[in-house]
């Protein structure tokens, strides 16, 4: 089986950026301030963001060289808590990349209203609350995911080339127009309106929705499998790199904002970033140039997430968690063509819900995400009593330490996204939402293949003529 295999260094990095730059660097600079109440409650939020999630990532340095198998986060916990564990965090991995996946398809839609006005204008389908679904946007999102998909189905390869160019494209426009805003950084205007006010509460808010703007770094686990040569030692390094890089980027665009303008001015733009650049160039097509970059982020991470979900889906075919006719694969290409297809139908129905889900999907997707993470962890430090005696060629970073600083971070992660009174809370909606995802998923789970035998689920993961 091939798969396509061949992803460098440089392409698991790709891969990782891709799946978490995107556009939210963009877009949602302006929600991130109003939510946290200031750019000083951001900073704090993005610091503790970065700190919670470390002992997350070093959990899967130490998984993704010792179960280096197609399915990633599906393989690390069926080996530790079996065929529910394995599917739930399975599940919980599908729909937080197909959530992104969609919900990256709604934002390249409204980046493209905003170069091209008369797309929102023109055929109105009708409207859901505020906003209006045209044809021409329903049509620009199918068509976008389709061609999506077309890269998909050409294997991990052309995946990975399609990231390093996304990847290549954002951090130099990133990078140009950082340097521009700190130049003319003022300490005066980001003190402004209270820029300079801390409340933890803020903070703790935006921290639920940093968890979803900064997670994908855990792609690298599923692009782990389709590398080759020095990569496939690299693969936790590159995680690593990815998660410091693509934080400190958001973190430093959202200071420069509020170091440029007032930031409650910041508040209700599209483009806060693009709109700083251009008062300070005074060059209205650079606002045109960020906004192409942030449509080219968000073909990357269409890409990047695409490929996780069909990845993950595969690792649950493959162990009979679901069934297996999900696991074969296209006869020219050996991509897994079936997973790469069901994934990518459920955006069908995202461009006729038009942005009325941009912040439930949000908020869901973190929801999924932390359980993704926090199964990961508890299954390396359960598979270490378990099954000492896998290789394991890298150990997890911190030891004892890093275990209990994410069993505090998964604490705190579930009670701020589910205890009612905290900021972070889900609301009904999103309860109600999540509620018929997870019902989907026991849906598939109830007409897994029951064929498979423990002890030839046993040998997929742990030795036997599949893994070779």
């Amino acid at each position: 089986m091939d798969m396509g295999k061949g992803i460098s260094y440089f392409g698991l990095v790709a891969m990782g950026i891709g799946c978490m730059l995107g556009t939210s660097w963009l877009l949602l600079t302006g929600t991130w301030l109003e939510t946290a109440g200031g750019p000083l409650n951001l900073v704090v939020a993005f610091a503790l963001c970065i700190i919670i999630e470390l002992p997350f990532a070093f959990a899967y340095i130490e998984a993704i060289p010792m179960l280096p198998l197609p399915g990633g986060e599906v393989v690390y916990s069926y080996a530790a808590f079996g065929s529910r564990g394995g599917f739930a965090v399975g599940w919980a991995g599908i729909l937080m990349n197909t959530i992104v996946f969609c919900w990256v398809d709604l934002a390249a839609v409204s980046l493209l209203d905003e170069l091209f006005p008369v797309l929102g204008r023109t055929a109105v389908l009708y409207e859901l609350g505020d906003f209006p679904v045209t044809l021409p946007n329903v049509a620009i999102q199918l068509a976008l995911a389709g061609a999506i998909l077309w890269v998909q189905l050409r294997g991990a390869n052309v995946c990975a080339s399609l990231a390093k160019l996304a990847t290549v494209v954002l951090l130099i426009m990133c990078a140009v127009g950082l340097a521009v805003c700190f130049t003319h950084f003022d300490p005066a205007v980001y003190a402004s309106d209270g820029g300079l006010d801390f409340d933890f509460a803020g903070s703790a808010s935006l921290l639920s929705l940093l968890v979803f703007s900064v997670a994908g770094w855990e792609t690298v686990s599923k692009a782990a499998a389709d590398a080759s040569g020095p990569a496939t030692r690299k693969a936790g390094a590159a995680l690593i790199t990815c998660l410091f890089l693509v934080t400190g980027i958001l973190c430093l665009v959202s200071t420069a904002v509020a170091g440029c303008m007032p930031w409650r001015e910041a508040v209700g733009r599209t483009a806060p970033f693009a709109d700083v650049l251009v008062s300070i160039t005074g060059v209205p097509a650079v606002r045109v140039l960020f906004l192409a970059t942030a449509f080219v982020g968000a073909v990357g991470v269409m890409n990047s997430t695409l490929y996780s979900s069909a990845q993950m889906l595969y690792g649950l075919s493959r162990f009979a968690l679901v069934s297996r006719a999900f696991s074969a694969l296209h006869p020219k290409y050996g991509t897994p063509a079936r997973c790469i297809w069901f994934t990518a139908a459920f955006v069908v129905l995202t461009p006729f819900t038009g942005r009325l889900f941009f912040l439930p999907f949000i908020n869901i997707a973190s929801l999924a995400t932390i359980v993704m993470w926090i199964m990961s962890l508890a299954a390396v430090l359960r598979l270490r009593r378990a099954r000492p005696d896998l290789c394991r060629p890298v150990r997890m970073p911190g030891g004892r330490a890093t275990a209990v600083l994410g069993v505090a971070a998964s604490v705190f992660l579930a009670g701020n996204i589910l205890f009612p009174l905290s900021p972070g809370a889900l609301d009904g909606l999103e309860y109600a939402l999540a509620a018929a995802l997870a019902a989907l998923g026991v849906l598939l789970y109830g007409f897994r293949d029951r064929t498979l035998s423990d002890e030839a689920r046993e040998a997929l993961i742990f030795g036997g003529p599949e893994r070779r």
